[in-house]
């Protein structure tokens, strides 16, 4: 478990590390792309799904962005609630074998990527380990490619709080978290330090979320 944390850790700093090329992301043109295209979008998520090298840090950011506009994105707590009793009590293969019925319903979920490098860890599974933190690197990218999180305008775009965090702690090593507040639609992080953020403060732009909340009460 520790080599794998290891790996984990100098993947994510080459994430942190090497100039990560811009990209744009729109959500109407996502959107379109995938209610219109959802074939496409499917063979996407199957490319992903086979650790696909050819695929670009634009298809990873359409993959992950283009999640939040399929029918799956309501999410599956009861799956995941199960899935970390599991883990508490250290049932490692029934864990896997729910931890891959979370993923048919959230593939992109970032934390639910941690849990099946743990998971495929403890049953020493090392080619699965290895596609699973290739998957979690290419998110990642996806996401700090998004913005710089400086200000409103250039925040880190995330479809889920918890890919907050997982980006804060796992890609940023953020120390010392202090607040979180909401501004306009964006979540200011504040904390003490980074050794691979300039600044004690992140924004993610978290409007995709919160425009699904809305249209679910209209």
């Amino acid at each position: 478990m520790k080599r794998t944390l290891l790996l984990i850790n100098l993947l994510l700093l080459s994430v942190c590390v090497f100039p990560q090329e811009n990209i744009e992301v729109n959500y109407a043109t996502i959107k379109k792309y995938v209610e219109n295209q959802s074939d496409d979008y499917q063979q996407l998520i199957e490319r992903f799904e086979a650790n696909d090298s050819l695929l670009s840090l634009n298809d990873y950011a359409l993959i992950y962005y283009g999640h939040s506009f399929t029918p799956k994105y309501k999410g599956s707590m009861e799956l995941w609630k199960e899935l970390e009793t599991l883990i508490e009590e250290k049932k490692w293969e029934e864990a896997y074998t729910q931890l891959k019925e979370c993923r048919k319903k959230n593939p992109v979920s970032l934390k639910l990527l941690i849990y099946a490098v743990n998971l495929a860890s403890e049953l020493q599974r090392e080619e699965e380990v290895q596609a699973y933190i290739d998957k979690y690197i290419k998110l990642s990218s996806a996401i700090i490619s998004s913005g710089d999180g400086t200000n409103e305008d250039t925040a880190f775009k995330v479809i889920s709080v918890n890919d907050e965090y997982q980006i804060l702690n796992n890609v940023f090593k953020v120390e010392g978290l202090k607040q979180q507040s909401l501004v306009n639609k964006c979540d200011l992080m504040e904390f003490e330090s980074s050794p691979y953020y300039e600044g004690t403060q992140i924004y993610f732009d978290i409007s995709r979320s919160l425009d699904y909340m809305k249209d679910l009460f209209k």
